[in-house]
């Protein structure tokens, strides 16, 4: 299943901030708890008020001579740490675009969106998503099954089906990892995507219960 953007956006005061895996005190530990805080404020009525689940968009403005398309400006790496502050289990679907222009946040109620087309790529996967042999296989598969982008910037859907109790903004990182034979990558860097030039990023979730810890991947990809 995916789910539309939310509306009602909000203008941000706060740049938006990258995941950071620095010490507790480091300036990037300390903007991106600012920016957290931001996100609360935005986010707090909105969770208080909505019983089920929500989905959020977060546009990242860069400044003019900035590229969209490289740099490490990668989309999952700011939408991560807004799931985890918003709870990985409120959060039916995500998005991330990338501008030359200010900064904003919606987040809203979850909204399917029933005229979705089929997908460019599906699989189900079994086993550890934190193991390189699950990497390994999704990469495979993609790299027979899957038409490789255009060089350029891109956009990028992804549809998990997880089982209940499961953390699924944790899967983000590995899955997009083996996404290289889509995305572009370097044979000498395995897992390693360019990954950068997603200008267009939206992740979505639904919960099965009957596929127990298995995922199911459902992916849509353009030339932006």
């Amino acid at each position: 299943m995916v789910y539309r953007r939310p509306v009602g956006v909000m203008r941000q005061s706060v740049k938006p901030q990258l995941a950071s895996w620095d010490r507790a005190g480091h300036p990037s530990q300390v903007k991106l708890a600012r920016f957290l805080a931001h996100v609360d404020a935005i986010a707090r009525p909105v969770l208080a008020t909505v019983r089920g689940r929500v989905a959020a968009e977060l546009i990242v403005g860069l400044p003019d001579g900035v590229s969209l398309t490289d740099g490490g400006h990668d989309l999952d790496n700011y939408l991560f740490p807004v799931a985890k502050r918003l709870g990985p289990e409120r959060v039916a679907a995500i998005f991330g675009r990338k501008i030359h222009g200010p900064s904003s946040l919606a987040v809203g109620p979850a909204q399917p969106d029933t005229a979705g087309a089929t997908p460019q790529f599906s699989t189900r996967m079994a086993g550890s998503y934190e193991r390189r042999k699950w990497k390994q296989e999704l990469h495979d598969r993609l790299a027979v099954q899957a038409a490789a982008i255009d060089p350029g910037p891109a956009g990028l859907e992804i549809a998990l089906t997880t089982g209940p109790g499961r953390n699924w903004a944790s899967l983000w990182k590995p899955l997009l990892d083996a996404f290289g034979p889509v995305l572009g990558e370097d044979p000498t860097r395995p897992f390693h995507p360019h990954d950068d030039r997603i200008v267009s990023l939206g992740l979505h979730h639904t919960i099965d219960t009957g596929i127990a810890h298995d995922v199911i991947i459902d992916a849509w990809w353009t030339r932006m």
